[in-house]
């Protein structure tokens, strides 16, 4: 079964001009993979490609990133509603996809991973923020497949569509335990996060948000509303070559990007049930026999 993850992997981004990209050589691999290998949190069947997409964050820092596995891993275990359950042919997660919009947009010039997430159904009845948070954690995960690792990420967000109803449905234990995993799990530095289509109100979650969200990333927020001058944002933040229509860019719209994107989704289907095999050690017994299937030719 290993065997069949590690082909996976071997269809995706090539290793070998994501090293030279990251400016990163093979050693440093090698070293991370000796520093977590007596971890009881981390699977010992985590490939170098799966390693690179945490090094990368912290190129220079191996203690670092050794502490990033970690607080990955253990997040993994202990917040199932986020990151197990994650078959993408699944009636919740098809769901999901129908009523919001999840999806990749173009690398930008300085080498970041662009993403943009979305109400799409404005009937609240259909949003379960554990659900949506659990897909868009997919959606870096599948950025990653696709391109490879980045140091880092721009995060767009859009509440057109999200009424005041919106506002209640998540619990704060559920806001915190998101909160937490981006700042001290993810294996991507937030350089920003813009939310388009902000509303009056929605300075309640802000207050709601602050115990348990670090100054140094809600700071990285813009909140814009829907009055935002488009050309001044294409100069200054996000050119329209990268945008939907439906923010003045030339993409095309949200719906045929979405359409584009779950097919991406779709694809990794095999993909995303495998790795929660690995990472519940499913694989481990098998690597303890076969250590070198661990490496990438490419």
């Amino acid at each position: 079964m290993f065997s069949d993850f590690k082909k996976i992997l071997d269809s995706g981004y090539s290793y070998k001009k994501s090293l030279e990209r990251n400016h990163l050589k093979q050693e440093s691999v090698d070293l991370l993979r000796e520093k977590i290998k007596n971890s009881n949190i981390v699977p010992k069947s985590l490939t170098d490609k799966q390693l690179l997409r945490f090094l990368t964050t912290y190129k220079y820092d191996i203690n670092q990133v050794a502490i990033l596995i970690e607080n990955y891993y253990n997040y993994k275990a202990s917040v199932p509603e986020l990151h197990q359950n994650r078959d993408i042919w699944s009636n919740e997660i098809r769901s999901a996809l129908k009523n919001q919009y999840f999806m990749f947009l173009p690398i930008t010039s300085d080498n970041k991973m662009l993403i943009f997430h979305s109400v799409k159904n404005s009937d609240p009845s259909t949003y379960d923020y554990d659900l949506a948070s659990k897909v868009y954690l997919m959606l870096f995960e599948a950025y990653n497949y696709y391109y490879g690792p980045f140091t880092e990420a721009i995060l767009l967000f859009d509440l057109k569509a999200a009424g005041l109803r919106f506002l209640f449905k998540p619990s704060v234990s559920s806001m915190r335990n998101m909160a937490k995993f981006v700042e001290d799990a993810i294996p991507v530095h937030v350089q920003k996060g813009i939310i388009f289509n902000t509303m009056k109100a929605f300075d309640l979650i802000i207050t709601i948000c602050k115990p348990f969200v670090k100054t140094e990333l809600s700071q990285k927020f813009q909140f814009l509303h829907s009055d935002v001058d488009y050309n001044k944002f294409h100069e200054t933040q996000v050119p329209k070559s990268h945008l939907p229509k439906e923010f003045g860019g030339t993409l095309g719209t949200l719906d045929e990007l979405q359409e584009k994107s779950v097919q991406l989704f779709m694809n990794l289907r095999d993909y995303f049930v495998l790795e929660e095999k690995q990472a519940s050690f499913e694989f481990d017994d098998y690597i303890k026999d076969h250590p070198d299937e661990v490496h990438h030719s490419d």
